[in-house]
């Protein structure tokens, strides 16, 4: 043992003295730098215990998030009053979810809401901007590169890269595209998986990932992020709804699988998002905008968003595909449907507005089945509501007038008001002409008419001569800016006479059970004379 020296002994003891009269809270560095000690023990996952530890928010998202509200319609109440009344929507919110509440609620008219009725109100948008930062919280975890755990297993993430082989070579790359979807689209893409069986039937719709391998990476994407569709020519499209995935990442998928084509408009413009998977789907033939004559008079025109032939025979094959996507559109009625059909065209509608029949009353047809010049003339009498009497004799003079009497026998008398009215045919005889004449001199209003008059010529002479304005013509008996067909037919448009304006159609069209059956569902009233 080595004998200490006395002054270094001293030395220590003096030293010893310093340090133990020091304060307690002396520090090794700033205690501006310095680290509380439970936040080295939070792993990376911190993130989600802390959303797992805000209870509240979290209830609220689970009330709000996936139901829907019911209200209960009052008098005066419209959709936008609803939205911005009763839920505190902005206008431009009341307006994008606006949509959505017809489509649940089959609403085709929103100020056409009756006392009593209950609609289903979805509100899932308006957690979006309490829900912000919670999202990128979820993109920061989700983009995070992946850890590993303690006992040296990888942690799930977007994108995960192996460290280096335990032989010195470098390990390939695994990327995940995972969740790169920050939230799920309103659309109903199950609704367009459900039609698209009957457009490419060889092929199923699949819920398998798409996953390339190769020898310097391996990528997949979760299907309920970016669903797919099989294509026509083998390939699929895949759904990128809002083009999530980044320019790079994309163009690493095409260059490595041609047969996957993405699709990157958003599912809420239903025919730009439809318009764009049938494009990706490659089929033969891909027309928008359609319309499609059927007849001449009446004429049925059928309009479509879409309209497929899958292959070069679907033609001759009768089958050819019309679809249409509008939600402001009307659907197509059964009969209408089955019409199609058996003319070789097969309807498809993902999001169908069902049983839309407008109800009756307002618009009536009048269809005039004589073909003689007498027959079109009571048909027309009777259709504008008009009491007459046939072969009537009236009287030009009476003893009154010096002695003299003349009664003329005409071929129809009615009245209307102070006006008495004549239908009197003329064909060449003198002496008619002569009646004629003395029958305007006496007050009466003369309806002169050629034995060979067709329809048309009798209901321009009739109506002018009783003042009613209505011009013959090809009319458009539905329109169809807001519905997938229309009718036109030759008739006189004009309206009833104290019928509160009703419209009225007059025609000598025959029709046959298709147009009597579209017509009445779209609210006509057919009557035949």
């Amino acid at each position: 043992m080595i004998a200490t020296p006395p002054r270094q002994a001293v030395a220590i003891a003096l030293a010893m003295l310093a340090f133990g009269a020091l304060p307690t809270q002396v520090r090794a560095i700033d205690p501006r730098f310095e680290l509380d000690p439970r936040f080295l023990d939070k792993t990376a996952e911190s993130p989600a215990r802390e959303r797992e530890e805000r209870p509240v928010r979290k209830a609220a998202r689970s009330a709000t998030g996936a139901s829907h509200y019911t209200y209960t319609v009052k008098p005066g109440d419209h959709i936008f009053k609803i939205l911005m009344k009763e839920y505190g929507l902005s206008n431009a919110e009341a307006e994008a979810l606006v949509p959505e509440v017809k489509r649940l609620n089959g609403i085709t008219d929103i100020r056409r809401l009756h006392a009593g009725q209950s609609l289903r109100i979805p509100l899932t948008h308006r957690r979006e901007h309490a829900d912000v930062a919670e999202r990128k919280e979820s993109k920061i975890v989700r983009g995070a590169p992946a850890r590993t755990d303690g006992a040296g297993g990888k942690r799930p993430g977007s994108l995960a890269a192996a460290s280096a082989g335990s032989d010195g070579k470098s390990a390939s790359h695994t990327m995940r595209m995972m969740n790169l979807a920050p939230e799920q689209e309103p659309a109903n893409l199950d609704a367009v998986r459900q039609v698209w069986g009957d457009l490419v039937p060889s092929r199923p719709v699949s819920s398998r990932p798409i996953s390339i391998e190769d020898k310097s990476f391996s990528l997949s994407l979760d299907p309920e992020s970016f669903p797919s569709f099989p294509a026509a020519d083998g390939g699929r499209v895949l759904v990128d709804a809002g083009g999530k995935i980044p320019p790079l990442v994309r163009s690493l998928i095409e260059e490595k699988d041609p047969s996957v084509r993405i699709v990157s408009e958003s599912p809420r413009n239903r025919k730009r998002f439809m318009a764009s998977l049938l494009e990706g789907a490659r089929f033969y033939s891909v027309a928008d905008n359609v319309a499609l004559s059927f007849g001449a008079d009446p004429k049925l025109t059928v309009n479509a968003d879409f309209k497929i032939e899958k292959t070069p025979e679907s033609v001759l094959n009768h089958d050819v595909v019309l679809m249409s996507v509008e939600e402001y559109r009307r659907g197509m009625p059964p009969v209408l449907v089955q019409f199609l059909r058996r003319e070789g065209f097969q309807v498809l509608e993902p999001f169908p507005a069902g049983d839309q029949a407008l109800p009756r009353g307002g618009r009536t047809l009048h269809q005039i089945t004589a073909h003689d010049t007498r027959g079109i003339v009571d048909g027309l009498l009777r259709a504008l509501d008009v009491r007459y009497e046939a072969d009537r004799s009236v009287e030009l003079y009476g003893m009154s007038d010096g002695g003299l009497r003349l009664e003329v026998r005409v071929d129809r008398y009615f009245e209307d008001g102070r006006d008495r009215y004549v239908v009197s045919y003329f064909d060449g005889d003198p002496v008619s002409y002569t009646l004629t004449r003395l029958l305007e001199t006496r007050g009466y209003r003369v309806v002169v008419l050629d034995p060979k008059d067709d329809f048309r010529k009798v209901s321009e002479k009739l109506l002018a001569r009783l003042r009613l304005p209505g011009v013959f013509a090809q009319h458009d008996l539905l329109q169809y800016r807001d519905a997938p067909y229309g009718i036109q037919m030759s008739g006189v448009r004009m309206r009833a006479q104290g019928a509160g304006g009703e419209s009225v159609f007059l025609t000598n069209v025959e029709l046959d059970p298709l147009f009597r059956d579209l017509l009445d569902y779209s609210g006509y009233s057919v009557i035949s004379h």
